[in-house]
């Protein structure tokens, strides 16, 4: 194979393709902790609740909530979700010398999952839903809320900062060095058009069950990577490897993704009914 990792055109969409697989498998993982946390969670106190590709009923009486159980149900996907974005955090250092494409999946893995968190907090308690039901129950007047959104808020921005190097020096999958002349290349390719691309994939996958979450929760990504390519575009020549580098479908990836999500689209197409109680 003769080295290619010029600034075409065919490249440039062999880099949007790989990105844009990343961006949807990434998302899609994280939505699915969240809801199964959801789902194991209310088994642990014998709730039955039923639930399909986008969302979830709770078949519970409303004097059967309790402290305890609104305590787990509605904070273990958060805390999960953290977690989980440390440790794709903590991989993606692990690898930040190295040119491998699973480090595009531990980026929006990590985005995803700090994005998720902290812009959840912010819609949830906007629109009443998910965490903000644990801040109900935990008798949080409208200071401590709006205290908690502002937290929302910064953890949005100290992602943005955290992750500005990271996604600075994903370029090395691809390239040998980062510079004025191919930071427009790759922002675009890598970034910007995976993300447009990823979450109008998304929204089309959730249709017609679309929820708040995925309807707004774009928002904080859409400031982290704005943050992020600004600063980014500031950065004086960032040099790699001499290593050659080639640019090139992940077809693997790409039929898997594919496969997956039309398998979970099509298999959780009906609610699907957890008797916990019996």
């Amino acid at each position: 194979m003769i080295p290619d990792n010029s600034l075409s055109r065919k490249n440039f969409w062999i880099i949007v393709i790989n990105s844009t697989v990343a961006f949807v498998l990434s998302y899609l993982f994280i939505f699915y902790l969240n809801l199964f946390s959801i789902v194991f969670a209310a088994g642990m106190f014998d709730y039955d609740i039923s639930f399909n590709f986008s969302h979830i009923i709770y078949h519970v009486k409303q004097t059967d909530w309790t402290h305890d159980s609104v305590k787990v149900i509605f904070g273990t996907g958060p805390l999960l979700t953290f977690i989980v974005g440390l440790l794709s955090l903590m991989a993606y250092a692990s690898l930040s010398e190295e040119a491998d494409k699973i480090k595009l999946y531990l980026l929006w893995v990590t985005l995803h999952a700090f994005n998720y968190l902290f812009a959840g907090i912010i819609i949830g308690i906007i629109f009443k839903i998910r965490i903000a039901h644990l801040f109900i129950w935990l008798y949080f007047n409208d200071s401590q809320l709006l205290m908690m959104a502002i937290v929302g808020f910064f953890g949005i921005l100290v992602t943005a900062f955290v992750m500005t190097r990271r996604i600075a020096f994903s370029a090395n999958v691809y390239f040998n060095k980062l510079d004025e002349n191919n930071y427009p290349f790759f922002i675009t390719a890598q970034v910007i058009l995976p993300f447009l691309l990823g979450a109008l994939l998304l929204v089309l996958y959730f249709i017609p069950q679309i929820q708040v979450m995925e309807t707004y929760v774009w928002i904080g990504l859409i400031v982290i990577i704005l943050i992020s390519s600004i600063m980014i575009s500031n950065y004086d020549p960032v040099y790699f490897d001499e290593d050659t580098r080639y640019i090139s479908i992940s077809w693997p990836a790409l039929i898997f993704s594919t496969v997956l999500v039309l398998l979970l689209r099509i298999m959780m197409n009906q609610d699907i009914l957890m008797n916990w109680s019996e």
